[in-house]
């Protein structure tokens, strides 16, 4: 039997989970979350009122057509401090370390 050798996975994803207590959703959950379009979840992230993370690798498909980012994620602290302002509801989390509040968007993580 073939013995399973450990990965170490994309660092800066690793990175990204450990900062936000791995409470990070993809755009589709967060729209789920939010009662929203996965469109309209890019387009505030667009606008800078939530930070959507992106990897810098681009995932391709079979025949070598790119598909976008290979990994996308949004901090769920975000989802819920946007939740709060516009006045949605958003479900109610236990007690959880969600990671740093929100500050103006860059691209560094």
């Amino acid at each position: 039997m073939a013995k399973a050798q450990q990965v170490e996975g994309d660092p800066v994803l690793r990175e990204l989970f450990e900062k936000f207590n791995a409470q990070l959703v993809s755009p589709g959950g967060a729209a789920a979350l939010l009662g929203l379009s996965r469109k309209t979840i890019h387009t505030l992230g667009e606008q800078g009122k939530i930070r959507v993370y992106r990897s810098a690798e681009d995932d391709t498909g079979r025949f070598g057509a790119v598909r976008g980012p290979r990994w996308v994620y949004i901090p769920v602290v975000d989802l819920r401090e946007y939740a709060r302002k516009v006045g949605r509801p958003f479900p109610e989390v236990r007690s959880l370390d969600l990671g740093p509040p929100m500050s103006p968007p860059t691209d560094e993580i």
